[in-house]
């Protein structure tokens, strides 16, 4: 039940037909007792109306998906460091202002280290190897860096992470964004296939592979071998091509749900303040699971 005590909350978008936000946010409200509801704000000119709207209706917080992500960083007071260095945001909290936070790069930490936290210890001297150079590689990048320098503490990172993509201006962007650290380069498909016993992790972040969209993949089978682990954050269909390809040469697969599973509970924390505990997350993720082999 609702009442006027109830939070309003929701996301920010266009299409929005494929969400599955509202169940990941609304089933936690219902298992932690919060006093909230969240809801789909579709709509293609959000830029022209401005956020207005939602603050007059009460709105506490917003996740927000493409195509406004840069715009909702131009919204806000305040903005995490994530979003500062992708000048991009996936959630708009509305409380002292706006302040604008990036949980996309989170997610797919929690995503990697959930499945192994080996792949992000900084002293191994394998290489990450990320395709893509896009928003959402942005993020995993801006993470994965900060996660490699609190993990390395005083001491130097031995990891190198490279970036294979079809734009080289946005993977230079990537970069300079970073402040071009050494262990950051661009990388080539032939090089790629040189040094293939040089990579333990690929995450794989352009759409290449999702229901409805076409393209060939930067890499195909015969990069992967058994000593590799796929993070193909395309979670519709829940094995991408990519993902068949490598499963059969054996690579260990990080499923590309688990990006949007804690990317979405950390939003939920923001906008709540609260803890999520592990029994609400195994929950939520049966519920994703089985709204994702129903669509597939």
């Amino acid at each position: 039940m609702y009442s006027k005590h109830t939070e309003i909350f929701g996301i920010l978008g266009y299409p929005l037909g494929h969400t599955l936000s509202p169940w990941i946010h609304n089933t936690l409200f219902q298992l932690s007792g919060y006093d909230g509801v969240y809801l789909v704000f579709e709509n293609e000119k959000w830029k022209e109306i401005g956020l207005s709207p939602l603050l007059d209706l009460g709105v506490k917080g917003v996740s927000v998906t493409i195509p406004f992500k840069e715009w909702a960083y131009s919204q806000a007071d305040t903005v995490c460091n994530a979003s500062k260095t992708m000048g991009s945001s996936n959630t708009l909290l509305f409380r002292d202002g706006i302040q604008a936070v990036n949980t996309d790069g989170t997610g797919a930490v929690l995503a990697i280290t959930k499945s192994n936290p080996d792949l992000l210890d900084p002293m191994f001297e394998k290489q990450i190897l990320i395709l893509g150079s896009g928003g959402s590689a942005k993020g995993i990048v801006f993470s994965l860096a900060e996660t490699l320098k609190n993990n390395a503490g005083d001491k130097k990172i031995q990891r190198k992470i490279k970036l294979l993509a079809r734009n080289q201006t946005t993977s230079k962007e990537i970069q300079t964004a970073l402040g071009n650290p050494e262990w950051l380069s661009i990388t080539s498909k032939e090089e790629c296939l040189k040094e293939v016993d040089q990579y333990d992790l690929i995450v794989h972040t352009t759409p290449v592979g999702m229901k409805g969209y076409g393209g060939e993949p930067l890499l195909d089978s015969k990069f992967f071998t058994k000593k590799h682990t796929l993070f193909d954050i395309v979670y519709n269909p829940l094995e991408t091509d990519l993902v068949k390809q490598a499963k059969k040469k054996k690579a260990e697969i990080i499923p590309g749900y688990y990006m949007l599973l804690y990317q979405g509970i950390r939003q939920f924390e923001l906008f709540t303040n609260s803890k999520v505990k592990p029994k609400w997350i195994e929950k939520v993720e049966s519920i994703l699971l089985k709204q994702l082999k129903s669509r597939s």
